[in-house]
């Protein structure tokens, strides 16, 4: 008995490629379900370096406000005259604490002045230093501490 004609002829290529591709029609279940968890890991990862870099760039945000604030102070005390009460020297002793809330965080300045003779009228440089401290969700006890030296022009 002879098989019957088809309307189409198959090469012995053809079917050799028919033969050996018709086991790998498609993925099995466990390979789909190994994909995904090795997909799941990977956007797991992605999301904690996503909340890693928001956390990070509110306290930069803090930083820059900080470093801002304290900045805005030693100028403020680079302009006022040489012998106003607020460059007396504080002899080591930081100021009262001030409060500032400019948003959302609070921060607290304080400044040192230091005379580099103790009598005033031979006193011919004046160490400024401002510190500025601040505590967030992730750390406690932030500071920034800025210091700047002024002489005594000759005029004053």
């Amino acid at each position: 008995m002879s098989q019957p004609e088809l309307p189409y002829s198959l090469s012995p290529n053809d079917e050799k490629r028919r033969r050996a591709t018709r086991g790998r029609r498609g993925m099995t279940l466990v390979e789909i379900m190994v994909a995904m968890v090795i997909l799941s890991f990977g956007l797991l990862g992605v999301a904690a370096l996503q909340v890693r870099a928001i956390t990070e760039g509110s306290g930069g945000e803090h930083l820059s406000r900080a470093s801002s604030l304290s900045r805005n102070r030693v100028e403020e005390l680079n302009r006022i005259a040489w012998d106003a009460a607020l460059l007396d020297n504080s002899l080591g002793v930081w100021s009262v604490p001030t409060t500032i809330t400019p948003r959302d965080q609070a921060y607290t300045r304080q400044e040192r002045i230091a005379w580099d003779n103790v009598d005033p009228t031979l006193a011919k440089l004046k160490t400024i230093e401002v510190r500025v401290t601040w505590s967030d969700n992730k750390r406690q006890n932030r500071q920034v501490l800025l210091t700047s030296a002024r002489l005594r022009e000759v005029n004053e």
